[in-house]
Protein backbone atom coordinates (compact mmCIF):
# COMPACT_ATOMS: atom_id res chain seq x y z
CA UNK A 1 0.00 0.00 0.00
CA UNK A 2 1.09 3.42 -0.69
CA UNK A 3 0.40 6.31 1.78
CA UNK A 4 0.52 10.19 0.81
CA UNK A 5 1.39 13.22 3.12
CA UNK A 6 1.07 16.25 2.52
CA UNK A 7 2.72 18.67 4.72
CA UNK A 8 3.12 22.66 4.84
CA UNK A 9 5.95 24.87 6.43
CA UNK A 10 4.95 27.62 8.35
CA UNK A 11 5.76 30.45 10.93
CA UNK A 12 6.41 29.38 14.56
CA UNK A 13 3.97 31.75 16.59
CA UNK A 14 5.97 31.73 19.10
CA UNK A 15 9.51 33.17 17.29
CA UNK A 16 6.97 36.31 15.36
CA UNK A 17 8.00 39.56 17.10
CA UNK A 18 6.83 42.95 15.87
CA UNK A 19 9.41 45.76 15.29
CA UNK A 20 8.66 48.30 17.72
CA UNK A 21 9.63 51.32 15.20
CA UNK A 22 8.19 49.86 11.95
CA UNK A 23 4.95 48.44 13.35
CA UNK A 24 6.01 45.13 10.90
CA UNK A 25 7.00 41.35 11.44
CA UNK A 26 10.91 40.94 12.19
CA UNK A 27 11.53 38.70 9.34
CA UNK A 28 14.97 37.67 10.68
CA UNK A 29 13.88 36.12 13.79
CA UNK A 30 11.08 34.47 12.61
CA UNK A 31 11.74 30.38 12.23
CA UNK A 32 9.75 27.98 10.30
CA UNK A 33 8.21 24.69 11.25
CA UNK A 34 6.30 21.68 10.43
CA UNK A 35 2.36 22.48 10.98
CA UNK A 36 1.47 20.82 14.14
CA UNK A 37 -1.74 19.00 12.69
CA UNK A 38 0.75 17.90 9.48
CA UNK A 39 3.44 16.19 12.07
CA UNK A 40 0.32 14.07 13.54
CA UNK A 41 -0.73 13.04 9.95
CA UNK A 42 2.94 12.27 9.17
CA UNK A 43 3.14 10.01 12.54
CA UNK A 44 -0.51 8.17 11.54
CA UNK A 45 0.90 7.48 7.95
CA UNK A 46 4.39 5.84 9.21
CA UNK A 47 2.22 4.12 12.21
CA UNK A 48 0.27 2.81 9.29
CA UNK A 49 3.08 1.46 7.10
CA UNK A 50 3.51 -2.35 6.98
CA UNK A 51 6.40 -4.03 5.94
CA UNK A 52 6.56 -4.05 1.79
CA UNK A 53 4.26 -0.07 2.00
CA UNK A 54 5.56 3.15 0.99
CA UNK A 55 5.12 6.60 2.63
CA UNK A 56 5.43 9.80 0.56
CA UNK A 57 5.83 13.06 1.74
CA UNK A 58 4.68 16.19 -0.17
CA UNK A 59 4.80 20.20 0.17
CA UNK A 60 3.96 22.64 -2.36
CA UNK A 61 6.66 25.51 -1.93
CA UNK A 62 9.98 26.95 -2.98
CA UNK A 63 13.54 25.91 -1.49
CA UNK A 64 12.99 26.58 2.01
CA UNK A 65 10.10 24.22 2.69
CA UNK A 66 12.88 21.54 1.94
CA UNK A 67 13.46 21.73 5.54
CA UNK A 68 9.51 20.06 6.37
CA UNK A 69 10.69 17.32 3.57
CA UNK A 70 13.66 16.61 5.30
CA UNK A 71 12.29 16.44 8.98
CA UNK A 72 9.72 13.52 7.27
CA UNK A 73 12.79 11.78 5.88
CA UNK A 74 14.66 11.86 9.06
CA UNK A 75 11.60 10.42 10.97
CA UNK A 76 11.39 7.36 8.44
CA UNK A 77 9.10 8.28 5.47
CA UNK A 78 10.21 6.82 2.50
CA UNK A 79 10.22 9.19 -0.55
CA UNK A 80 9.10 13.18 -0.52
CA UNK A 81 8.42 15.59 -3.58
CA UNK A 82 8.22 19.07 -3.82
CA UNK A 83 6.00 21.23 -5.68
CA UNK A 84 6.86 24.70 -6.90
CA UNK A 85 5.81 27.46 -9.89
CA UNK A 86 9.73 29.38 -9.12
CA UNK A 87 6.92 32.60 -10.34
CA UNK A 88 4.87 32.43 -7.48
CA UNK A 89 5.35 33.70 -3.39
CA UNK A 90 2.43 32.80 -2.25
CA UNK A 91 -0.71 30.02 -2.57
CA UNK A 92 -4.06 29.83 -2.06
CA UNK A 93 -6.11 26.62 -1.07
CA UNK A 94 -7.34 26.37 -5.05
CA UNK A 95 -3.83 26.19 -6.30
CA UNK A 96 -2.38 24.09 -3.11
CA UNK A 97 -4.50 21.22 -3.81
CA UNK A 98 -4.68 21.54 -7.67
CA UNK A 99 -0.62 21.17 -7.53
CA UNK A 100 -0.72 18.08 -5.13
CA UNK A 101 -3.36 16.21 -7.01
CA UNK A 102 -1.73 17.05 -10.00
CA UNK A 103 1.44 15.68 -8.23
CA UNK A 104 -0.05 12.83 -7.13
CA UNK A 105 -1.88 11.83 -10.59
CA UNK A 106 1.68 12.31 -11.87
CA UNK A 107 3.89 10.14 -9.76
CA UNK A 108 0.82 7.74 -9.30
CA UNK A 109 -1.87 7.33 -6.96
CA UNK A 110 -1.41 6.41 -3.40
CA UNK A 111 -3.98 4.24 -2.01
CA UNK A 112 -4.59 6.75 0.87
CA UNK A 113 -3.54 10.55 1.34
CA UNK A 114 -3.58 11.94 5.12
CA UNK A 115 -3.21 15.58 5.51
CA UNK A 116 -3.80 17.74 8.54
CA UNK A 117 -7.31 19.61 9.24
CA UNK A 118 -6.07 22.49 8.71
CA UNK A 119 -3.28 24.87 9.59
CA UNK A 120 -1.78 27.67 11.89
CA UNK A 121 -1.59 30.38 9.08
CA UNK A 122 -5.48 30.21 7.35
CA UNK A 123 -7.19 27.38 9.80
CA UNK A 124 -9.76 27.19 7.22
CA UNK A 125 -9.26 23.66 6.60
CA UNK A 126 -9.89 23.89 2.86
CA UNK A 127 -7.12 21.90 0.90
CA UNK A 128 -7.87 18.09 2.13
CA UNK A 129 -11.18 18.45 0.70
CA UNK A 130 -10.44 20.01 -2.18
CA UNK A 131 -7.87 17.67 -2.75
CA UNK A 132 -10.67 14.75 -2.45
CA UNK A 133 -12.60 16.56 -4.96
CA UNK A 134 -9.72 16.90 -7.81
CA UNK A 135 -9.14 13.30 -7.22
CA UNK A 136 -13.20 12.26 -7.21
CA UNK A 137 -12.31 10.35 -3.88
CA UNK A 138 -14.36 10.63 -0.58
CA UNK A 139 -12.77 12.95 2.43
CA UNK A 140 -13.46 12.81 6.41
CA UNK A 141 -12.60 15.61 8.21
CA UNK A 142 -11.36 16.29 11.74
CA UNK A 143 -10.42 12.64 12.42
CA UNK A 144 -8.79 11.77 16.16
CA UNK A 145 -8.55 8.37 15.44
CA UNK A 146 -8.75 5.68 12.86
CA UNK A 147 -7.60 2.49 12.08
CA UNK A 148 -7.11 0.48 8.96
CA UNK A 149 -8.63 -3.47 8.02
CA UNK A 150 -7.61 -4.39 4.56
CA UNK A 151 -9.51 -1.49 2.19
CA UNK A 152 -11.80 0.05 4.48
CA UNK A 153 -10.35 2.91 7.19
CA UNK A 154 -12.48 2.76 10.40
CA UNK A 155 -12.04 6.71 12.14
CA UNK A 156 -13.57 8.38 14.79
CA UNK A 157 -13.79 12.12 14.14
CA UNK A 158 -14.59 15.54 16.39
CA UNK A 159 -17.76 17.17 16.27
CA UNK A 160 -19.26 20.26 17.37
CA UNK A 161 -19.51 21.23 21.23
CA UNK A 162 -17.20 18.35 21.88
CA UNK A 163 -19.39 15.36 20.37
CA UNK A 164 -17.59 12.18 18.19
CA UNK A 165 -19.24 10.24 15.72
CA UNK A 166 -17.87 7.38 14.32
CA UNK A 167 -17.77 5.35 10.87
CA UNK A 168 -16.17 4.03 7.96
CA UNK A 169 -14.79 4.84 4.40
CA UNK A 170 -13.27 2.71 1.63
CA UNK A 171 -9.97 3.09 -0.12
CA UNK A 172 -8.87 5.14 -1.98
CA UNK A 173 -10.11 8.20 0.44
CA UNK A 174 -8.37 11.11 1.44
CA UNK A 175 -8.17 12.00 5.56
CA UNK A 176 -7.54 15.15 7.81
CA UNK A 177 -6.66 14.45 11.15
CA UNK A 178 -6.92 16.78 13.89
CA UNK A 179 -3.62 18.19 15.14
CA UNK A 180 -4.10 16.13 18.36
CA UNK A 181 -4.59 12.93 16.62
CA UNK A 182 -1.08 11.91 17.14
CA UNK A 183 2.24 13.02 18.50
CA UNK A 184 5.34 13.20 15.82
CA UNK A 185 7.99 10.54 17.20
CA UNK A 186 11.57 11.64 17.52
CA UNK A 187 13.97 11.64 14.35
CA UNK A 188 17.79 9.64 15.26
CA UNK A 189 20.62 11.43 14.44
CA UNK A 190 21.74 8.89 11.55
CA UNK A 191 17.71 9.28 10.46
CA UNK A 192 18.87 12.93 10.37
CA UNK A 193 22.09 12.99 8.59
CA UNK A 194 21.01 10.83 6.15
CA UNK A 195 17.96 13.19 5.95
CA UNK A 196 20.25 16.38 5.06
CA UNK A 197 22.28 14.47 2.53
CA UNK A 198 19.36 13.25 0.37
CA UNK A 199 18.09 14.97 -3.12
CA UNK A 200 14.50 16.42 -2.65
CA UNK A 201 12.73 15.81 -5.95
CA UNK A 202 10.85 18.55 -7.46
CA UNK A 203 8.46 18.95 -10.05
CA UNK A 204 7.38 22.71 -11.86
CA UNK A 205 4.31 22.95 -13.61
CA UNK A 206 5.85 21.36 -17.16
CA UNK A 207 6.19 18.45 -15.29
CA UNK A 208 2.93 18.18 -14.51
CA UNK A 209 1.56 18.89 -17.44
CA UNK A 210 0.17 22.46 -16.26
CA UNK A 211 0.59 25.79 -17.48
CA UNK A 212 0.21 29.25 -15.62
CA UNK A 213 -3.09 29.98 -16.86
CA UNK A 214 -4.10 26.44 -14.96
CA UNK A 215 -3.77 27.98 -11.71
CA UNK A 216 -4.85 31.59 -12.18
CA UNK A 217 -8.83 30.84 -10.63
CA UNK A 218 -10.85 34.20 -10.47
CA UNK A 219 -10.79 35.59 -6.59
CA UNK A 220 -14.04 35.93 -5.40
CA UNK A 221 -15.88 38.97 -4.97
CA UNK A 222 -16.50 40.20 -1.38
CA UNK A 223 -19.09 42.49 -0.93
CA UNK A 224 -19.09 45.45 1.48
CA UNK A 225 -20.46 44.29 4.96
CA UNK A 226 -23.60 45.90 5.80
CA UNK A 227 -24.34 47.21 9.00
CA UNK A 228 -27.26 44.99 10.45
CA UNK A 229 -31.04 47.06 10.45
CA UNK A 230 -31.72 47.90 13.94
CA UNK A 231 -35.13 46.25 15.50
CA UNK A 232 -37.53 48.89 16.10
CA UNK A 233 -37.83 49.59 19.67
CA UNK A 234 -41.26 50.94 21.38
CA UNK A 235 -41.15 53.47 23.10
CA UNK A 236 -43.59 54.18 25.56
CA UNK A 237 -45.66 57.45 25.44
CA UNK A 238 -47.68 58.86 28.50
CA UNK A 239 -51.85 58.82 28.55
CA UNK A 240 -52.43 62.75 27.59
CA UNK A 241 -55.52 62.74 29.48
CA UNK A 242 -53.61 62.64 32.73
CA UNK A 243 -52.49 65.47 34.77
CA UNK A 244 -48.86 66.70 34.64
CA UNK A 245 -47.61 65.42 37.37
CA UNK A 246 -48.75 62.20 36.69
CA UNK A 247 -47.41 61.66 32.89
CA UNK A 248 -44.23 62.70 34.85
CA UNK A 249 -43.99 59.78 36.79
CA UNK A 250 -45.91 57.50 33.91
CA UNK A 251 -42.20 59.08 32.09
CA UNK A 252 -40.05 58.00 34.64
CA UNK A 253 -41.06 54.77 35.22
CA UNK A 254 -41.10 53.78 32.07
CA UNK A 255 -45.14 53.01 32.15
CA UNK A 256 -44.24 50.22 34.22
CA UNK A 257 -47.03 50.08 37.28
CA UNK A 258 -45.06 49.86 40.83
CA UNK A 259 -45.78 46.46 42.78
CA UNK A 260 -48.93 47.32 45.62
CA UNK A 261 -49.42 44.74 48.55
CA UNK A 262 -52.36 44.85 50.53
CA UNK A 263 -51.84 43.26 54.21
CA UNK A 264 -55.58 41.34 55.36
CA UNK A 265 -55.46 40.82 58.87
CA UNK A 266 -58.63 38.73 60.42
CA UNK A 267 -59.98 35.15 61.69
CA UNK A 268 -59.03 32.49 58.72
CA UNK A 269 -62.48 32.42 57.46
CA UNK A 270 -62.34 36.37 56.61
CA UNK A 271 -58.42 35.69 55.48
CA UNK A 272 -60.26 33.17 52.82
CA UNK A 273 -63.31 35.08 51.57
CA UNK A 274 -61.05 38.40 51.46
CA UNK A 275 -58.45 35.77 48.53
CA UNK A 276 -61.43 34.58 47.46
CA UNK A 277 -63.04 38.18 46.41
CA UNK A 278 -59.29 39.44 45.18
CA UNK A 279 -59.18 36.65 42.59
CA UNK A 280 -62.36 37.32 41.40
CA UNK A 281 -61.39 41.04 41.17
CA UNK A 282 -58.45 39.89 38.99
CA UNK A 283 -60.70 37.88 36.92
CA UNK A 284 -59.63 34.37 37.75
CA UNK A 285 -62.50 33.09 39.36
CA UNK A 286 -66.38 33.24 38.30
CA UNK A 287 -68.12 36.24 40.66
CA UNK A 288 -71.21 34.27 40.39
CA UNK A 289 -69.72 31.17 41.81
Amino acid sequence: MRIAVCLSRLPDPKTVEVDPITGEIDASRTLYVLNPADAAALEIALELRAPGDRVTALTVGSEAADSVLRDALAVGADDVLRVWEEDRATTRPLVTSLLLATALRTEGLPDLVVCGARTLAGGSGKVPALIAENLGWPAVTDVLELSLHAARVHFQRRLGRGGRSEGEVTLPAVLAVQADAARLRYATLPGIMRAERAAIPVRHLPDLGLSPLDLNFPSPTFRTPMPPYARPREVFIPDSHLPPHERAAQITSAGIAKRSGKVVEGAPEELADAIVAFLAEQGFLDRSA
